[in-house]
């Protein structure tokens, strides 16, 4: 969506609208992550990138749809790491749910408040988009289930093992971290190799 007296500033479509998008994106993800997505103002997202509030319409059609972003990139990162390691069927089941965890927290620890952001507000979006992030979050549930059940099947876990309780306590550690972790503590791949230690004994000891 275009507004009047807009046509001045560098197309999406460009290098420099790109860069522009990104930098959008960025200080909406700051700022929703320092005072909440609900007492952020497209005004504030203005201030903070350097435009006039209309020349932000140009990048976009409302604050939702930066919220939106922010949402599916942070969901489509998780996604495709699941994808990954179910598709290692080289390795046991329980090795590729310790790689799964391990590659989480590393993302999460490096961008901890756009994970943030997502973790607060995803609910915030509305009507398609709601269903939408609702569904995929069903959907990812359910594959980190099937590589649970796999790993029960391949007599790594034990035969009546609760796969929800299982999938629940390795989605803790993954998503927890948002909370706590700053970088300044220490390096995001402590508290992923960590992680990834602590989930491998947890799932081995249920034997």
């Amino acid at each position: 969506m275009v507004q009047p007296g807009t046509r001045s500033v560098d197309s999406p479509r460009t290098s420099k609208g790109v860069e522009r998008e990104q930098q959008i994106i960025e200080a909406s993800e700051a700022l929703f992550y320092k005072r909440g997505y609900a007492q952020t103002s497209v005004g504030d997202i203005a201030e903070a990138t350097g435009l006039l509030k209309g020349s932000l319409y140009y990048y976009m059609e409302s604050k939702e749809d930066l919220l939106y972003r922010i949402v599916m990139e942070v969901h489509e990162v998780s996604r495709q790491q699941l994808s990954d390691v179910r598709r290692e069927n080289g390795q046991p089941a329980i090795e590729r749910l310790v790689a799964f965890t391990r590659a989480q927290l590393l993302y999460n620890a490096q961008h901890h408040t756009r994970v943030a952001v997502y973790h607060h507000e995803w609910r915030r979006l509305e009507g398609k988009r709601l269903d939408e992030v609702r569904s995929r979050r069903q959907q990812y549930d359910q594959d980190l289930a099937s590589l649970i059940m796999q790993a029960r099947d391949e007599g790594d876990l034990p035969e009546g093992v609760d796969i929800k309780l299982v999938a629940n306590a390795i989605l803790a550690v993954i998503c927890w971290p948002y909370t706590w972790y700053r970088p300044e503590m220490m390096p995001a791949e402590e508290v992923a190799d960590f992680g990834a230690v602590f989930v491998r004994g947890a799932l081995t000891g249920l034997k």
